[in-house]
C-alpha cells in the first residue's frame, strides 16, 4: 500500500512559512445552508470524538450548538478524551470496526490508520470542488500533505504548532530579570538562570525555575525530537524504517535533559497533566516552559493574563537552530453508513470555515491560505516569534509506529530522570525495544 512520503524538512518549511505571510483570499468554505450535494432529510445522529483541552473543547461544542440551528435534523454527540488516551481508544474501538464518525488525531497516527484502511477519502461534493487538486488549492502549498495517500485526501488539519518557550514576566522581574533582555537563547542560558528562579524551601519546591514535560510520553518525544537534531541528529530516519534512539547525539539531548532538570525543575511536584498539560505555568508554579500558541488563550484566562512574553525554543548552537512543529486533524470514519459519513465531512466543513475563530478561541492555526493577513493573527500575541520558530523546523515524526516510539522515549526519560538510570543504558534499551516494532 503506497502512500505519499513524509515533507522533507525544507518542503515544510516552505509550507508553514506561505501561510502566515502575503497569500491570495482565502477560499471560504460555503455554508451547508446551500448544499451543492443531496443532505439528507431524516434524522441522523452522528458521534465526534476529540482530545481534551480547555479552550478547543469550548470552541468545538460552540461550533455543535450553531451547527444544530442550519441542520436540526442532525445530533451530535461528543466523546472527549486526554491526548494520550485518545490515540489509544481510536486504536482500539477502529480495529472492532467500531469508533466514532468524526475523529480527531495526531497528524502522525494518521499513517497507521491509513495503513488499516478505516479511513474515508474526503467527500469532493460536500466541499464543492471536483477534485481533491482543488481542494488543496484552498490550503498552502503542501497544506494537505500530511493526510493525503495515493493521491486522495483523508484529513483536514485544524493545527500547525510551533513549540516556543513561554516566560512568566513577574516572576522573571522579581528575580531581577528583564523577560526579553534575559530571555534564555541556549540550554546553558537557561541553566545559568535557574538558581535564580527556582525556590527551595527546606526540602519542599516552591518555585520551578523550568521544567520538562512528565506527564506525556507524546510530550517527552515532542521535546527531546528538536534537541536531538540541534546536536545534529535524528530520531527516526527520514523513511520512517530505522530507529536512531542509542546514537551519540539523542545521547547528548537526553543528558542535556537530565543536567537542565537538575538545575531547573521538580518533575515530582507537578499538577500538569494530558488534559491540562500547562497547569504548572498557568499557576505561576514554573517561571518557564515550553508549549504551542495554542496555550495563549488559555494564558491570557489565567493569573498570568497578558503578563508574560513568548521567547524562541533554547538552543545548543543559536548559529543552527532547530524546533519542530505537530498538528492535529479531523477524519472520517471509513466504516460508517454513506449517509452519515456524508453527514460527518459536512460537519468537518462547517467547523473549518473560520480559521481566524479558530486562532482566536483556541490558539490554532490552520494552514489555510491567508491566516496571517487576517486581524486575528495580526493581533495575536507574539505570532511572528511562534513563526519564526516554524522557519527552523522538522515535523514531529510520523510513523505508524509513533506511538510505541513515544512510548520507549517516555520510558527512557523517566528512568534517567526518577531513577539516575545512565542515558546511554536507558537509550539503548529503547532502541532496542524500537527495532522489534519496526523490524515486524
Amino acid at each position: 500500500m503506497k502512500c505519499l512520503k513524509l515533507l522533507p524538512a525544507v518542503a515544510i518549511i516552505v509550507t508553514m512559512i506561505l501561510a502566515f505571510g502575503p497569500a491570495p483570499e482565502p477560499a471560504k468554505a460555503a455554508e451547508p445552508t446551500k448544499p451543492t450535494f443531496a443532505f439528507p432529510a431524516e434524522n441522523i445522529t452522528i458521534e465526534v470524538w476529540w482530545h481534551e483541552y480547555g479552550p478547543f473543547t469550548a470552541y468545538v461544542k460552540e461550533l455543535i450548538e450553531a451547527y444544530k440551528k442550519v441542520r436540526p435534523n442532525v445530533t451530535i454527540n461528543p466523546t472527549i478524551a486526554s491526548s494520550t488516551d485518545m490515540n489509544q481508544k481510536l486504536t482500539v474501538a477502529l480495529a472492532a470496526g467500531t469508533g466514532p464518525d468524526i475523529m480527531d488525531a495526531d497528524a502522525s497516527y494518521y499513517v497507521a490508520y491509513y495503513a488499516k484502511g478505516v479511513l474515508e477519502p474526503v467527500n469532493l461534493d460536500v466541499f464543492g470542488v471536483k477534485s481533491y487538486q482543488e481542494l488543496a488549492a484552498r490550503y498552502v502549498s503542501n497544506g494537505l500533505a500530511s493526510g493525503t495517500f495515493d493521491g486522495k485526501i483523508y484529513t483536514l488539519p485544524y493545527q500547525g504548532n510551533s513549540m516556543s518557550l513561554f516566560i512568566n514576566n513577574k516572576l522573571f522581574a522579581a528575580a531581577g530579570l528583564n523577560p526579553r533582555k534575559d530571555a534564555p537563547k541556549t540550554w546553558k542560558d537557561l541553566m545559568v538562570l535557574c538558581p535564580k528562579l527556582k525556590k527551595v524551601e527546606g526540602n519542599r519546591t516552591v518555585r520551578k525555575a523550568f521544567e520538562f514535560p512528565y506527564h506525556s510520553p507524546r510530550w517527552q518525544l515532542q521535546d527531546l525530537q528538536p534537541m536531538t537534531e540541534q546536536f545534529g541528529g535524528k530520531i527516526l530516519s527520514d523513511d520512517g524504517k530505522t530507529a536512531h534512539l542509542n546514537s551519540p547525539e539523542t545521547v547528548k539531548a537526553l543528558t542535556l535533559w537530565r543536567d537542565v532538570t537538575k538545575a531547573c525543575g521538580d518533575p515530582k511536584n507537578t499538577k500538569n497533566t494530558a488534559s491540562n498539560p500547562n497547569q504548572d505555568f498557568l499557576d505561576g508554579f514554573s517561571v518557564m516552559w515550553i508549549t504551542g500558541p495554542w496555550a495563549t488563550p488559555q494564558v491570557q484566562a489565567s493569573p498570568i493574563k497578558n503578563d508574560f512574553t513568548v521567547v524562541g525554543l533554547p538552543q545548543v548552537n543559536p548559529a543552527k537552530p532547530h524546533t519542530m512543529v505537530y498538528g492535529w486533524a479531523w477524519a472520517v470514519n471509513k466504516n460508517k453508513p454513506e449517509v452519515q459519513k456524508l453527514v460527518a465531512w459536512d460537519f468537518v466543513k462547517f467547523m473549518l470555515a473560520k480559521p481566524d475563530e479558530w486562532l482566536a478561541k483556541a490558539g490554532f492555526v490552520q494552514p489555510a491560505k491567508g491566516v496571517g493577513e487576517t486581524e486575528v493573527a495580526k493581533k495575536f500575541p507574539f505570532f511572528n516569534v511562534h513563526m519564526k520558530d516554524v522557519q527552523t523546523a522538522t515535523w514531529y515524526i510520523r510513523s505508524e509506529n509513533v506511538n510505541e516510539i513515544a512510548q520507549a522515549v517516555g520510558r527512557a526519560v523517566d528512568s534517567v530522570v526518577y531513577d539516575r538510570a545512565d542515558p546511554k543504558a536507558v537509550l539503548d534499551a529503547a532502541q532496542a525495544s524500537v527495532d522489534r516494532i519496526l523490524k515486524k
